[in-house]
Parts: C-alpha cells; sequence; structure tokens
C-alpha cells in the first residue's frame, strides 16, 4: 500500500514539475522550438524505419489526447506555441514508451539481485539495514518519478537520462529488496 502511495506521490510530483516548469518560465517561443527540434532528433534515432513511423503514429495519438490540455496552456503562450509544446510532449511520450520493458527488466533484475542478498542476511552472513532499506526505496522512486518528468515535460533533459534512471531505479531497488529485514 505504502509503495503505491509512493509511486502515485512520484507521478504527481512529475506532472507537478512539468507544469510548474511551464508557469514559471517567461517567454517560451525559443524554447517551444528547440524542444520540438530535440524531440525530432530523437525520434530520427529510432533506426527501423517502421519503428519509427509507428513512434509517429503514436505521437500523432498523444497529440490529440493533449490538445485540450494545450488549449488551456495557449491563454499563456499563444496557438501556435501550443501546438509546438503539445507535439514536442506526445513525441517524448511515445518515445519514453519504448523504454518501458527496459526499465520494468532493469527494475526486476534490480529486485531480484536485492532478494539474493537477502537471503545471505537471513542466513546471518550479512546484517540488514532499515536505512539503506529507505534509501533505495527512495533512489528507485526518485528515478521513476525522474523518468516521468523527461517523458512528460518538452523542457526536460533529453531522452537519453531515461538510461541511466532505469539503472538508478534497479540500483534502489536492489538496496531495498536486500536491506529489509529477514523478518517481516
Amino acid at each position: 500500500m505504502t509503495l503505491t502511495l509512493n509511486l502515485f506521490a512520484a507521478l504527481l510530483t512529475a506532472f507537478g514539475l512539468s507544469i510548474g516548469l511551464y508557469l514559471v518560465g517567461g517567454r517560451h517561443e525559443e524554447g517551444a522550438f528547440q524542444a520540438l527540434a530535440s524531440a525530432e532528433a530523437a525520434l530520427e534515432t529510432v533506426r527501423a524505419p517502421g519503428a519509427r513511423e509507428s513512434a509517429r503514429a503514436e505521437a500523432a495519438r498523444w497529440e490529440r489526447t493533449l490538445a485540450p490540455i494545450g488549449r488551456v496552456l495557449s491563454r499563456r503562450a499563444g496557438p501556435p506555441v501550443e501546438r509546438v509544446l503539445v507535439r514536442a510532449t506526445a513525441l517524448r511520450i511515445a518515445l519514453a514508451r519504448r523504454l518501458i520493458p527496459l526499465g520494468l527488466f532493469l527494475l526486476a533484475l534490480g529486485a531480484v539481485a536485492g532478494l539474493l542478498r537477502r537471503d545471505r542476511a537471513r542466513d546471518l552472513v550479512l546484517y540488514s539495514s532499515v536505512t539503506f532499506s529507505y534509501i533505495g526505496k527512495f533512489l528507485a522512486l526518485g528515478a521513476v518519478a525522474f523518468g516521468l518528468f523527461v517523458a512528460l515535460c518538452p523542457f526536460a533533459p533529453p531522452l537519453w537520462t531515461l538510461y541511466p534512471a532505469s539503472g538508478l531505479a534497479a540500483g534502489g531497488a536492489a538496496v531495498y529488496t536486500g536491506n529489509l529485514p529477514p523478518r517481516l
């Protein structure tokens, strides 16, 4: 239950940072076109032409879904900037979704590595640390929140930062499960 609430808090944090960064910033014309150029460049790195077209089609679906949010924000920036930001966000979401299986695999791998370490703690070869367990949990949830922020915000860091975030989430999961007490 607590983990579900923490994941929900991570999602709200990522979404709040995305909207907050947009609202706090000044004029977005130049940044919007840079964000779109960055997202288009990331799309061009997809090697398979079929996968690239699939990502474009998925981005078009996300663009239609995000259009009402863009209309609300367009009162602040203007319609052309709104369309560019919605397009950049849709491309980022479509490309980030392609990394979900890798992220889940690394997260499961980290949890299994932590369970192997926990077996050694159960045999009293190693000791468990509740502090390290909490640090691992917050590392994993922080990496998930960062990944959501990168996917949802057009002004976020580049999409390649999702790879280190997935590794950090896996490391956090390993530390979390590896340092749970032997008896819960």
